[in-house]
């Protein structure tokens, strides 16, 4: 039997947890801390400042377990922030690294993180192997991207395993040692639906929807010809955390458009469902991401406009693509004539995009059984 380490990057376990457990890297932790073939799982969260402590979290999130063979790790520093400067985020990582091969024999254990810089640090003759999980190509981190880059071609040289959610991702990075495992959904999360906010109900006409978080990773000019070019009955609505509000205030201005904040994940699934069209408008300097959306847009059985990147190729006929830089608004307005997925095409597609399938597949990359 295996022992894992699982450092993540970016996010931690409390993070994933006020979503809905929505986000792979929770999905992966919460599989390892059941997965009965694995001996022992540490769950590392990122490096965070000691001065978090002082706004505690309300209501708690639920621990990660009370197995003593499942522990969690939340390190800690006093200054705030995620660095991005090349020599203290390498002084952070290579400290936690020996923290964690500290914790005991490691000749048994394989070290897993989704952060760049660990990954790159790593001593690889302390561990069985060390594992990259690249589940988005964190360049786009603010300030981010030289240190990353650094990262990444540090994690080629000294032959660490990559797992990632795109070949974009794979390409990127250069690993000899690479696997694609994309994103995936939960089919239980769809069943029974939850309840539709008022405010969407009573939306008069049909809808064209995006669900996520309101950046610059989004083709709002897109977005904007598609306000402009669909009927007068219809609406187009965004629903997410506004990160960026400066690149959404034209297209707020628009009348037939909507955007709204953040809603619990039961009501965003039940919305894109509810939904005449889903979207995913990125652009092309995304396609090293594998968006969770269209899982779940396809998985509530709605009807996909998508930009044509690679990672949305070949998922379903209720997809439909658009090159960058064309319009939205014929295939929003085609996909809307079209019959719906199936209730046994839904079924198909939930089956087989399922957590349960990924993550053997992860596992298998990762530790090799």
């Amino acid at each position: 039997m295996t022992n894992v380490v699982y450092a993540l990057g970016y996010r931690t376990w409390d993070d994933g947890v006020k979503v809905g457990y929505a986000f792979s890297p929770e999905r992966i932790a919460a599989r390892l801390r059941d997965d009965p073939t694995v001996e022992r799982v540490v769950l590392v969260d990122p490096v965070r400042s000691h001065l978090k402590r002082l706004v505690p979290q309300r209501p708690a999130a639920p621990r990660f377990s009370s197995d003593p063979t499942r522990r969690h790790l939340q390190p800690r520093r006093w200054r705030r922030g995620e660095p991005t400067e090349h020599d203290e985020a390498v002084t952070i990582q290579r400290r936690l690294e020996g923290r964690l091969r500290r914790l005991g024999d490691h000749q048994d254990t394989v070290l897993v993180t989704s952060h760049p810089v660990l990954a790159a640090v790593a001593d690889r003759g302390g561990w069985r192997d060390v594992a990259y999980y690249a589940w988005d190509d964190f360049r786009g981190v603010p300030g981010s991207a030289a240190l990353v880059q650094w990262a990444y071609d540090q994690i080629a040289v000294r032959d660490v395993n990559v797992v990632a959610v795109t070949p974009a991702i794979v390409d990127i990075v250069g690993a000899r040692r690479s696997t694609v495992v994309p994103n995936g959904i939960v089919a239980a999360d769809f069943e029974p639906p939850a309840a539709l906010p008022d405010w969407y109900g009573a939306l008069p006409g049909p809808v064209a929807f995006y669900a996520g978080s309101l950046q610059r990773r989004i083709d709002v000019a897109a977005l904007l010809e598609l306000a402009d070019d669909l009927p007068p009955e219809w609406r187009l609505v965004l629903v997410g955390p506004l990160q960026e509000p400066e690149c959404f205030a034209g297209l707020a201005a628009r009348p037939n458009v909507l955007i709204r904040p953040a809603e619990p994940r039961p009501q965003v699934l039940a919305m894109m469902a509810a939904a005449t069209v889903c979207l995913v408008p990125h652009l092309p300097e995304t396609e090293g991401m594998s968006p969770l959306k269209v899982y779940e847009y396809l998985g509530a059985g709605a009807p996909v406009v998508a930009t044509d990147l690679r990672p949305m190729r070949g998922l379903s006929p209720h997809c439909r693509l658009v090159a960058p830089g064309q319009r939205l608004a014929p295939e929003v307005l085609a996909a809307a004539e079209e019959p719906r997925a199936t209730r046994a095409e839904v079924l198909g597609f939930r089956k087989e995009h399922d957590w349960d399938h990924r993550y053997l597949a992860w596992r298998s990359a990762v530790i090799g059984t």
